[in-house]
């Protein structure tokens, strides 16, 4: 009342300019009471005459101590404060002071406002207001037009909100700060550099120094590379201005900073550019020449299916990619549209049959496999022709051209050290170690597993075939629990879709439930498995058949495929294939024919240096000898061949199916294989026989160096070990003392047969492909 009063005496009289010092000095004098005074100036920033300013100055300088001076402004105010701040009377209130923390934010839409909203809408606005109270208010009105659904129609619907920000801070810039805010707000992020470059014409300093003058919602994210962008809010309603720009002048700026990120080597902000424009050309160009992770996967993934006969290299990469992902229905739509409209292309020969990925019917009578000069001379790029070399190598593959297929990808693998594709490195080393396997290398084959264990941990959609491959690899080695973890971690990761990895996960753990003695779950699943359309191809079945013709069951299915594989000898029939037929044409008494059969494989085996097939083959001879009672130099001799192959890589399997076979040599031959085994071969065969149903090999001995075994204050040791914490540090977190950290490292080491931490560690990780994810 008493400031009400004095203004009104003084304003009622005329005023002159030439009077106000006189005026303001008595001014100030009234205002010297024993009360307190609070005197706000709202808008402060519109002061900006010499004079005024000059007054308010003076009335700074000599007002009593009962007065508060509050100024709210946009800007740093023109006027003298250094004396206040010398005599710390002055108190500065920034924007950053002032921002709502998101709980505070929270509480004033709910507690104050009494907003009763969905919350991904409260956590939208409040991301959206970055703490800016009245940007909070401003949507929340918006939030109540029911007709808004999203935050991103709540944030600029409303014309509440357009107009406050046009009213109170737009209109008040100059024409040139208007251009630059609205031409920049396409841009993420910009300092001097990359404003200098979208657009030359930019004085970039004089202009931040002018925006950040006037708080004009700019937001500082790096200050030492002096890093920008607009408060989001601002930037919405910038956007709002640029889009009513004339199309071509959009796409200039949009093309403008699409080339500038690009040069500056920041290819998501290129690729954000390019799309927002919709120029698929060049995005698919773009992303060929980026580094190819899963982040320009999911790129990719964003080109209309339509738009990709435009580019053939990024067609073929764009149907890998979704096989990758395991999306074979989308796998299926890119093939055949690929086929439908570039199939005229010279380059389609080479993609050709690349449906044989998701297909179930396997037809090889008319493939003809491109050379490696012929794929190499294709005008594809390095990372598409990898791809194809993969493809090229799986037919090789399938017709059991082992040697020449691990040639083509040894080629492919060459890109994936260049260029670092993990998928090109996942898919060489899954494909090699499918060879490795059927070849019974399988120390080679683990060590493959080994180098695609990182990669799963990148692209998540690989971790189940890697799972179900190292799974079977542990089949053949009768590793019985350790097959069981993988075959649980692939089940963790199984869609539910009926694809290859959901039929590898049936069909494998099929092969667990026989191996294990479960011949109830393995004759359910073995009946649901046969059931499947995709096992009606012999080239799936071969494998899984012999399960229950070893139990001599199911004799309709050996007929059967017997019968398909005589009908088929212009087809592709592997190894897995030639040794069931010999199988059933011995178990359905044509003896001599099985008998020749089996001397066939044996040669071929041997002449391939297949491992598995020469140990499969040996016991499958000699269990004929025995049970005609042939001459024993040879049983004997065909025995010692397949432990010599088996014991190097521990192919364990073979030797379980034929365990009665096995018994009986080795109960007759026991001196004589003595003499010619090593101990180690000796002590491997032994280990078969009397492994744990349960557990398999390592059901017994090598059990007692599995990571089971360690007490529970072991695991906890190791797992600090695996984390890089220091002998002290252990201690420290375990409360225990430094002499029991050593001991238990010690015991730890004992029990792995490892002597250091880091053999220790990397031991764990082995036995325990999933600890520390």
């Amino acid at each position: 009342m008493i400031l009400k009063r004095i203004f009104k005496t003084y304003f009622d009289s005329n005023m002159q300019k030439e009077n106000l010092w006189q005026i303001l000095s008595l001014f100030v004098n009234k205002l010297s009471i024993k009360k307190d005074i609070v005197l706000v100036l709202d808008d402060f920033q519109m002061v900006s005459d010499e004079f005024l300013i000059s007054t308010i100055n003076y009335f700074i300088k000599n007002m009593p101590d009962n007065i508060h001076l509050v100024l709210l402004t946009r800007e740093i105010p023109e006027i003298y404060l250094g004396e206040l701040a010398i005599e710390d009377k002055l108190m500065l209130i920034d924007e950053d002071a002032i921002r709502l923390t998101k709980e505070e934010s929270r509480k004033f839409l709910i507690d104050t406002l009494k907003l009763n909203i969905k919350e991904e809408q409260i956590i939208s606005m409040i991301d959206a207001s970055e703490g800016w109270i009245g940007g909070l208010q401003l949507l929340a009105i918006s939030a109540k037009d029911n007709r808004v659904q999203t935050i991103e129609g709540l944030k600029m619907s409303s014309r509440v909100l357009n107009d406050y920000i046009t009213k109170e801070i737009f209109e008040y810039l100059s024409e040139d700060v208007q251009e630059f805010l609205v031409e920049t707000s396409i841009l993420r992020y910009f300092n001097q550099t990359i404003c200098e470059k979208y657009n030359p014409d930019i004085d970039f300093i004089p202009m931040m120094a002018a925006i950040l003058q006037k708080n004009l919602f700019v937001i500082n994210i790096d200050n030492n590379a002096a890093i920008y962008r607009y408060h989001a809010i601002m930037a919405e309603y910038l956007k709002s201005i640029f889009e009513k720009l004339e199309p071509d002048k959009k796409n200039e700026f949009h093309h403008s900073a699409a080339s500038r990120s690009c040069e500056l080597g920041d290819y998501e902000e290129s690729l954000y550019h390019l799309f927002s424009i919709k120029d698929y050309e060049k995005i698919m160009n773009l992303i060929l020449k980026m580094p190819q992770t899963a982040l320009t996967f999911s790129y990719l993934m964003k080109v209309p299916m339509e738009e990709i006969a435009k580019n053939r290299d990024f067609a073929y990469q764009y149907y890998f990619y979704y096989y990758a992902s395991v999306d074979e229905e989308a796998c299926r739509s890119i093939y055949h549209f690929i086929k439908l409209n570039m199939k005229g292309d010279k380059t389609f020969e080479a993609f050709n049959r690349s449906d044989m990925f998701f297909s179930n019917d396997w037809d090889f009578q008319n493939v003809n496999t491109l050379s490696l000069e012929q794929i190499k001379a294709l005008p594809l790029n390095s990372i598409t022709t990898a791809f194809l070399l993969i493809k090229e190598a799986y037919f090789l593959y399938a017709n059991s051209e082992f040697l020449k297929a691990l040639g083509y990808l040894d080629y492919a693998e060459a890109v994936y050290q260049k260029t670092g594709n993990i998928y090109i490195g996942y898919f060489v080393f899954s494909e090699k170690s499918q060879i490795y396997e059927d070849m019974g290398e399988l120390a080679l084959c683990l060590n493959l597993y080994k180098e695609m264990e990182p990669m799963i941990f990148q692209v998540k959609s690989l971790a189940s075939s890697y799972y179900i491959g190292i799974a079977g690899v542990y089949l053949r080695q009768l590793s019985l629990d350790n097959a069981f973890k993988m075959l649980e971690n692939t089940k963790k990761c199984l869609t539910g879709d009926a694809n290859n990895i959901d039929r590898a996960y049936q069909y494998t753990l099929a092969e667990y439930y026989y191996l294990t003695g479960d011949d109830t779950r393995t004759e359910k699943l073995l009946l649901e498995v046969m059931g499947q359309e995709a096992f009606q191809n012999i080239y799936y079945s071969a494998r899984l058949l012999r399960y229950p013709l070893y139990r001599e069951q199911h004799s309709e299915l050996a007929k059967n495929f017997a019968a398909k594989y005589e009908s088929m000898d212009n087809l592709v029939k592997n190894m897995d294939c030639d040794l069931l037929y010999t199988s059933i044409q011995y178990e359905f008494g044509n003896k001599e024919k099985a008998l020749d059969l089996v001397e066939a494989l044996i040669a071929k085996a041997r002449k391939m240096q297949n491992k598995l097939k020469i140990v499969e083959g040996d016991l499958l001879k000699t269990r004929m000898l025995l049970e005609s009672q042939g001459n024993t130099r040879d049983i004997q001799n065909l025995f010692i061949e397949a432990v010599s192959y088996a014991a190097e890589d521990e192919i364990a399997n073979p030797f379980w199916f034929e365990q009665k076979t096995a018994h009986k040599v080795l109960g007759d031959l026991k001196t004589e294989l003595k003499k010619e085994l090593s101990e180690k071969e000796f002590e491997f065969v032994l280990r078969i026989l009397t492994a744990d149903v349960s557990h398999g090999i390592y059901g017994l001995k090598k059990r007692e160096k599995n990571q089971n075994d360690l007490t529970e204050r072991e695991n906890e040791v190791i797992q600090e070990l695996a984390s890089g914490s220091s002998n002290m540090q252990i201690a420290e977190k375990l409360c225990v003392s430094l002499a029991t950290v050593k001991s238990h490292i010690n015991n730890i080491y004992g029990k792995l047969g490892v002597n250091n931490r880091v053999a220790a560690v990397n031991k764990m990780k082995t036995a325990h492909p999933t600890a520390n994810q």
